[in-house]
């Protein structure tokens, strides 16, 4: 084992190979590459809200029943994205995609071949866990071929082109569906899967050739031993914490509103059709999407990952507490609204910025997963509470094919969570550390403590 003097040495060096790299063709291809399986899991994510009637007609299910639909995408994504961190190092970014793509292929042929809901949870379950090797891998993919400069970007075009992906599923499935009916776009995501893996397959490489050797040697994986040393000390870290719930409570617009009840509410407290629902959801996006990629941008010309998410928390509130809680707004004023929240979530990809500045280098991939464990555990929490307020405020009545009918008033009681909980957030972005251009205050500790294990576990069973 190298001194930990040579260890350091050997990490600046590939740190100054890194910040030396340019720009490659090849490299942009494969993190866009990367980044369209994130578009996929992304679609698979959302596609059900386009169809919420469908399924709760073709499982015999209530709102509750397609809350947990949705919910079990988050039963497993959630919970594995620390250990999805720990596979991507250990596996490589080719073999982590292939593995997670063949295994939403075959949550998605469950889920599409069934009527029975026990066996739908398990093809979502399935599809849930093949999508979270997603973001954490385009990630990886982005600090292997792109400069390191370019960190901050490439997060926020993951995130931005994740919500075009959202945006065309939106518009995309509700024409399938309408043209074609619901068997044609149950079936079509299996399709783009299939598609997507042959391209995976060819596209995707772990890292540049001039890398193969002295890159490989110089970051070689860390023992299972030592790195659980480092995800302790990061589970037990406040603003890792803190800045978690602020990203989780930041992306509640998109993990239950956007992705479930969107459609609905827009029909019932609204009355749109259901192209102009499917429009209203598309200018909430453009608004994120178009915020997600020059988050990054604003946060460096303002001197400041802190501030941005603060205005933006703020924003998200007013605007969330005008759509939901005002009555008789014209169609024209809604999409508007719409567009300005999607556009006041925008900043949430600096929550990730934030997460890997706190600490160093070698585990920013551990800290960037832990923050996206906590963001999508607040949609997996929230989720069902919402169906089962719903549930609790229905009076009874059904539609004539047997499914049941939602007042406007049942959906504003459920939906003010988001409006509460972006509140929270707001208030919560106070007590977080700024660290644009700030040495991290934990990075000293954790190399001392972590050194300190390698003294003492000179030889770890766990290599």
């Amino acid at each position: 084992m190298p001194s930990i003097i040579e260890s350091q040495q050997t990490e600046r060096l590939v740190s100054h190979k890194e910040s030396s790299q340019h720009i490659t063709t090849l490299g942009v291809c494969i993190f866009v590459t990367g980044i369209l399986y994130y578009c996929f899991a992304y679609l698979l994510r959302i596609y059900p809200n386009i169809m919420e009637s469908q399924f709760l007609g073709h499982f015999h299910t209530t709102s509750l029943g397609y809350s947990f639909l949705t919910d079990f995408y988050y039963v497993a994504y959630a919970p594995m994205q620390i250990p999805v961190g720990v596979t991507v190092d250990k596996m490589g970014p080719r073999r982590a995609l292939l593995l997670a793509c063949f295994i939403s292929l075959l949550g998605v042929f469950i889920f599409s071949s069934t009527n029975t809901l026990s066996i739908a949870l398990a093809g979502r379950f399935l599809i849930g866990l093949g999508a979270a090797f997603a973001f954490v891998t385009a990630l990886k993919l982005a600090t292997i071929w792109l400069p390191q400069t370019y960190f901050a970007t490439a997060t926020g075009c993951v995130t931005g082109f994740g919500m075009v992906a959202a945006g065309f599923t939106e518009i995309g499935f509700t024409h399938v569906l309408q043209q074609h009916g619901y068997n044609a776009a149950l079936r079509l995501p299996l399709y783009i899967g299939m598609l997507l893996f042959l391209l995976l397959f060819l596209v995707i490489k772990d890292k540049p050739p001039a890398q193969q050797t002295s890159h490989t040697e110089a970051t070689s994986p860390l023992s299972f031993f030592h790195l659980w040393q480092y995800v302790k000390l990061i589970m037990r870290n406040k603003q890792m914490w803190l800045i978690g719930l602020v990203g989780a409570l930041l992306y509640l617009p998109s993990s239950v509103f956007l992705d479930a009840w969107a459609i609905s509410y827009l029909k019932v407290a609204d009355h749109f059709s259901a192209a102009q629902a499917a429009n209203g959801v598309w200018m909430m996006l453009i608004g994120w999407i178009i915020s997600s990629f020059i988050a990054g941008m604003l946060s460096d010309l303002f001197g400041s990952r802190k501030i941005p998410l603060m205005i933006s928390s703020f924003c998200a509130t007013l605007i969330s507490a005008l759509l939901i809680f005002s009555h008789g707004l014209s169609s024209t004023t809604v999409v508007t609204l719409l567009f300005l929240f999607g556009f006041a979530c925008g900043p949430h990809p600096l929550c990730f910025t934030l997460s890997k500045e706190n600490w160093t280098k070698k585990v920013s991939g551990t800290a960037i997963a832990f923050a996206n464990f906590i963001i999508m555990m607040g949609g997996l929490i929230i989720q069902p509470i919402i169906g089962k307020t719903l549930n609790n405020g229905w009076h009874g009545t059904f539609t004539h094919t047997g499914i049941r009918v939602y007042t406007p008033h049942d959906f504003v009681t459920s939906l003010a969570f988001l409006p509460c909980g972006l509140f929270i957030g707001f208030v919560l972005t106070f007590f977080i550390r700024e660290t644009y251009k700030k040495k991290p205050n934990e990075a000293k500790k954790l190399n001392d403590r972590i050194n300190k294990l390698v003294a003492d576990n000179p030889k770890d069973p766990y290599v």
